[in-house]
This record gives structure tokens, sequence and C-alpha cells, in this order.
């Protein structure tokens, strides 16, 4: 490849050039993942800097480094300096590996809840072999998943996953697109066929400080879409109106008109009947996923298969066989005679959803177990605190991933949402949730908030193995009178 074309549209300062040719096969900002020939890209991050490990990439094979900044010169080596590079590794990896992603049809999720649990829809609507798959819980590529550290990968991930779904014979990818994401670039050599709003609520102020901004850094998504007017839009949600007014797109509400409706008819614990209206047909379903929320959900991904050309028959056929994420409303298979449900919602309006769910089916108490996470926006705690005292009967308060703050001073910040004397705290995760098991009486319902499918918990910067569905189980084996 010519070095031409490796910084199509990208503005570049050569340093060191040895030849117009590059001859790597791939490109890598993990110096450990380099081979003879190939490109590093030397990235300069929050803890560690990427150009300390150029001369590592070059022992591994590395012949073309990419630099932020002016860096030492080796003989032989070509060298490359761009600005901003971690929003430009995008274009260069896409002229590097020839726009994989133009020849996928691309559908991204945003909002601030209920984006995981879309894209298992529509995994289910348009075939779990078929797709790619990218989001919190796993990257997945067909039958091949791959761990997820971020909701959105980088840019250089992302065209990598591209090219091996095209390699795969794979049509669709389907994406959550975060705030972050979408700020920092992430998703700018992307062009989606369509995109989703789920909600905005009270969350990661700590990086956007401002609703405002938050709600600035979601819109870029449907500036992405190549049509505007392909954009899924929730106009039951307040800022979703807005996104509908500048996009004109696909509308979606259960409380209004809107070009995609549905209204639940019945709910038990195993599901709920649902009447769905598609434009201008109307069908009456059964959805397993339980909770107006997931109603939401089903609805958005609705919209989006729709524009993919999904007929209405082929929609109403696979709903019935949908199934949720890991860790997204989760049941916790146990011998006790109460019901123990574990899920991912970490903000106050996800644990207001849930906890209104519960409660429409519930014939005794909820007991919810929950905390926040350190390093995180810090005004949502109280608010949580006061969400899980209005719906459940008790409340345990507890750690969750902590991270460099004192787990003692988040539960503190939580408390002072606390009006009621529902509430137990217990600042180990482990005993919290034996204590909910042990409070528990038969036909309760105990959730365990926070965490869902996460098997860890962050302490300090260290990631250490915990399961809250592993410990519940653990917990209810450890009584010595399962049956009361």
């Amino acid at each position: 490849m010519k070095i031409e074309k490796l910084f199509k549209d990208v503005e570049y300062t050569v340093l060191q050039i040895v030849s117009d040719e590059i001859t790597g096969k791939n490109i890598e900002f993990d110096s450990r993942k380099i081979e003879n020939g190939d490109i590093f890209i030397a990235l300069e991050g929050a803890i560690t800097d990427g150009h300390e490990f150029i001369n590592k990439a070059i022992e591994n094979g590395a012949k073309t480094i990419l630099v932020e900044k002016e860096v030492p010169l080796v003989e032989g080596i070509g060298y490359f300096l761009v600005k901003d590079l971690r929003k430009k590794m995008g274009i260069i990896a896409s002229n590097f590996y020839d726009y994989p992603q133009n020849k996928l049809k691309i559908v991204g999720v945003t909002g601030t809840n209920g984006k995981t649990t879309i894209t298992y829809i529509l995994e289910s609507i348009l075939g779990e072999n078929k797709i790619a798959r990218i989001g919190t819980v796993e990257y997945k590529i067909g039958e091949e998943v791959i761990p997820a550290p971020n909701t959105t990968p980088s840019s250089l991930e992302i065209i990598k996953i591209c090219k091996k779904a095209i390699e795969k014979g794979i049509k669709y990818l389907v994406m959550e697109v975060s705030s972050h994401g979408l700020d920092i670039g992430r998703v700018d050599m992307l062009r989606f066929e369509s995109g989703i709003f789920t909600n905005l609520t009270l969350d990661h102020l700590d990086y956007h400080k401002t609703m405002e901004n938050y709600f600035l850094a979601k819109r870029k998504l449907f500036d992405l879409v190549k049509d505007k007017k392909n954009s899924i839009i929730n106009i039951d949600d307040e800022y979703g109106k807005k996104y509908f007014q500048y996009t004109n797109g696909i509308s979606y509400s259960t409380k209004e008109a809107a070009d995609i409706q549905g209204k639940i008819k019945r709910i038990t614990r195993e599901g709920q009947e649902v009447e769905i209206k598609i434009f201008d047909k109307v069908y009456n379903v059964n959805l397993k996923l339980l909770g107006r929320y997931n109603l939401y959900n089903l609805l958005g991904a609705i919209g989006a298969v729709k524009i993919l050309g999904i007929s209405d028959e082929e929609i109403i056929e696979k709903i019935d066989k949908i199934h949720g994420a890991p860790g997204r409303f989760q049941p916790v298979k146990t011998e006790a005679d109460f019901t123990i449900i574990v899920d991912y919602a970490h903000t106050g309006d996800a644990l207001e959803n849930i906890l209104k769910s519960i409660n429409e089916f519930k014939t005794n108490r909820i007991i919810t177990v929950f905390g926040c996470g350190g390093d995180r926006d810090k005004t949502k705690r109280p608010i949580m605190g006061r969400i899980a005292e209005k719906y459940s009967d008790i409340v345990v308060v507890t750690s969750d991933n902590p991270r460099t703050e004192e787990p003692n001073e988040i539960i503190k910040d939580i408390v002072i949402g606390l009006e009621k004397d529902n509430h137990i705290i217990e600042i180990n995760r482990e005993k919290a949730i034996e204590k909910a098991v042990e409070l528990a009486q038969k036909n309760d319902i105990i959730l365990i908030a926070g965490k869902g499918h996460e098997n860890y918990q962050i302490i300090g910067r260290e990631k250490i193995h915990f399961d809250d569905r592993e410990e519940a189980i653990r917990a209810v084996n450890n009584l010595k009178n399962i049956v009361r």
C-alpha cells in the first residue's frame, strides 16, 4: 500500500520515510501484537503512553510508526506524525483495510438504558449466527465471542471486527454506541443504516458535566445515519422528542400516537401479552421479556429491522423466541421458595423501571440489594436510594465497584436519599446478598442490582472475581431450611 493511500483524508507530517510502500498486514496499538512489517500506532493514554513502547514494537517487527509527538528516530523505520491520532485512527484503519464497514448494514443503538437488550433482540430477529454484535457484555462475530473491555471499542478494533465479519460472510453489524465513544470519535468512520435512541437519564455526568453535553454527544449518532429519517426515536422520552424534531425519523411509544406503538395487555412472572402496531397494522404477541421498558426495547428494535427490509410476519414469528441479554432481568435458578433476579440496573431510571415491573406481579415482599460505582457520577446516588426505598419493602445498601473511592463514602451518598427505616447497610457485597437471602420469606422477590452480567468487582484498580449470580446460589445453598 502507498503511504498516500494510508493517509487519505488525514493530515500528517513525515518525520522519517524509508519507502513510499507499506508492506505489513496489520495495524496495532498494542506492541505485543506486532508482527514483521506491521504498523504501530503510539497513542497517549490516561494511564500509559504508547510512545514508550515504540522500541518494543520495532523489536517485534514494526516498520512504520505513527506518533502524536516527536520521538527519537531509529534508522530504517518510517515515522509519521498525526495530530489527534486517536480520533484519526478510524480513518487510517479504514484506508488500510479497504473500508470493510461499507460492506455491512450497521445498526447503532444509543441511550442511557436498554442498549444491550436491544442488540440481543436484533440478533434474535436477524439470526444469531448471521450478525456481528458489539456491546457491553461481549463482542460477537457469528459464532465467535470476544470479551468486551468497553461498550464501544476503539475505532481500530471496530474496523477489524467489520473485516472479520465480511470474511465470514456476515451481512449485519448491530452495536451499542456509547456517549463517550461518540464524543471521542470512535465511530466517525461508520455510516449507519439506522440509529435507535432509547432514553436519556442522569448518568455519566462525571465525564459530560452537564445533561446538555450528554444530549449533544448522543445526538452525534444521527449525523452518522445515512438518512436521518431512518433514526428510530422513543418519543415518550423528553430528550427523544428533541431528537425526533432533529431527525424527523421513525417514532415509537407506549403512550401516544407513533409509527410503532406498544401496549401491555397482561403481565405475569413468565412474560407479558402485548399489542403492537407496526405503522398501520396491529398484532397481539407474547413477549417473554418482562416490564414496560422491555416493550420499549422491542419497539425500537422493530423500527430498525423494518428499515432493513424484514417483514412484519417474520418479526412477529421471532418475538416469541426472543431472549434477554445476560444479567438483564435474569432469574437465578435455585431451590428456594422465593425468587432471585439479577439486573445490571445502575442508574435511577433503570432501577425504577425494573422495580416497577416487579411490583406489577409480586405476591409478597421485594428485597433490593444495590450499591453505586465509585469514580462515577455522584449525583445519582441519593436518587437511586430514594427509588430503591420507594419500590422495595427492604433495601440492603452495599458496595458495587468502588474503584478508587472509599466504599463507606459512596454508601453515605446513597443513604442521604433514604427517608424510611427499611434499609440495612452491609458494605461487603457477598454478606449483603447473604443477608437478603436470610431475610427472604416464601414468595418474596430479591433484586440484586447494579452488576448484572459482570463477574468481577473493581476495588482500587484491581479486578476481583465476583458474580452476583454465583453468590446468590451459594447463599441459598448455605440456608439450612430452604422450604419454609
